[in-house]
């Protein structure tokens, strides 16, 4: 995936214009995208990974453009795991707050979701199972560890998540 590493595209300066504006609603700003991509709007439920850079490019912008009405649009059109964290991607997953980091390991915690994410991260074998049998929430455990042991990125987690199979887990970030 690494969608998030990419942060050399650069939206058109019609589709930047046409998210600065707010008079423009989610579905403007998505269709001067596509325009400009020259993609049609099927491209966005099955896309290619260049587009989902594009759809993550936008995505990125209008977060920090304050438009969240374009990113919760983008999620309602795009499969889970497309468009990006809701929270800043260079935000590091030590930083994310308490609150945050229990729902999601509650989330995670339904099944053994979370050691696909501890075997990527590095853990063995021994040391899942040690967190498994020791701890009422080893995915709580596990998120503390990625954010104390790593300087790990929102970004970077969605994207692991993403690969892990997990898209709704990382749509949660």
């Amino acid at each position: 995936m690494q969608g998030h590493c990419d942060t050399s595209l650069a939206l058109p300066r019609e589709v930047r214009t046409t998210l600065q504006s707010k008079l423009c609603n989610p579905n403007d700003v998505v269709d001067k995208l596509l325009q400009n991509l020259k993609l049609e709007h099927t491209s966005l439920e099955q896309s290619e990974p260049e587009t989902r850079k594009w759809i993550r490019c936008l995505a990125r912008n209008a977060n920090c453009s304050n438009r969240l009405d374009v990113v919760h649009y983008l999620r309602e059109i795009t499969p889970a795991g497309t468009t990006g964290p809701l929270m800043q991607e260079n935000l590091r997953v030590l930083d994310i707050p308490q609150q945050e980091i229990f729902d999601l390991s509650v989330f995670l915690s339904g099944g053994d979701e979370w050691k696909l994410l501890a075997g990527r991260v590095g853990l063995n074998s021994e040391r899942i199972r040690y967190l498994d049998k020791r701890f009422d929430n080893p995915a709580g455990e596990l998120l503390a560890f990625i954010g104390t042991q790593s300087n790990m990125t929102v970004g970077e987690l969605y994207d692991l998540f993403n690969e892990c199979g997990l898209p709704a887990v990382a749509d949660r970030l």
